[in-house]
């Protein structure tokens, strides 16, 4: 067997990347539930604001920026989700800061964070997260920009290969939302087969601080929120 490299799980960032997952997974007691949803509306919507991002905000606006913007009221109806765990203590969080996750060559696994999510316009997102992503790659997120972080998503839906995964929790935090890729497959509505866009949302919880009930809650909200996106997302970006 030919080695042709060698890693180590020691060096940096890859070191403090191993300590934090293993102690959230050694600790925690991790369930996920997956659902796959329409997006054909959340889709409209991205394609009819994009213009208007662009004009105002110059930049892009991204799947990703609008499930933050989705997420964070979500979590406004279902606040047990925007926890962090202080040793014996499960600390419920005011702020609704919203945690990304991003691949960097030159950081590895690195989560900045969107703070304020709820209270933020669409477009505000959209440029903050886009600058965020950009320093991550670029090996430039300050340690401020990881701090305070209340809940995560992670896309990997971008890549166009993935359906459904089972994500690890990133401490201190409660829960964490996979995203897959969007499909266009058969839906029977009103008794009629037609083709539309979904996607799996696949939402990991501490078992030791929420039941499954309020997991299928939360994504029955995240459903109904995807499904009529107008109802936290106005015109008004």
């Amino acid at each position: 067997m030919k080695v042709i490299k060698t890693l180590s799980l020691r060096s940096w960032p890859r070191a403090t990347i191993a300590e934090r997952l293993s102690k959230s997974y050694r600790e925690g007691v991790h369930v996920t539930l997956h659902g796959e949803y329409d997006v054909g509306r959340l889709k409209e919507l991205k394609e009819r604001l994009e213009p208007v991002i662009m004009e105002k905000y110059n930049t892009r606006l991204t799947y990703t920026s609008l499930l933050v913007k989705i997420v964070s009221h979500v979590i406004n109806n279902h606040q047990i989700f925007n926890s962090i765990i202080d040793g014996d203590e499960v600390k419920v969080i005011e702020d609704v800061n919203i945690c990304v996750a991003v691949q960097s060559s030159k950081l590895g696994l690195v989560t900045p964070v969107i703070k304020n999510a709820n209270l933020k316009k669409l477009g505000e997102i959209a440029l903050q997260l886009n600058e965020l992503v950009s320093r991550a790659r670029e090996g430039k997120l300050s340690i401020k920009d990881l701090m305070e972080g209340t809940f995560t998503i992670s896309n990997v839906g971008v890549l166009g290969s993935v359906d459904a995964f089972t994500q690890i929790i990133n401490p201190p935090q409660v829960a964490i939302l996979g995203v897959g890729r969007i499909v266009d497959k058969p839906v029977v509505i009103n008794n009629e087969i037609r083709i539309r866009p979904t996607c799996t949302f696949s939402l990991t919880f501490d078992h030791r601080v929420i039941d499954g009930y309020h997991g299928a809650e939360f994504l029955a909200t995240l459903k109904e929120f995807l499904e009529k996106p107008e109802m936290v997302i106005k015109e008004d970006v």
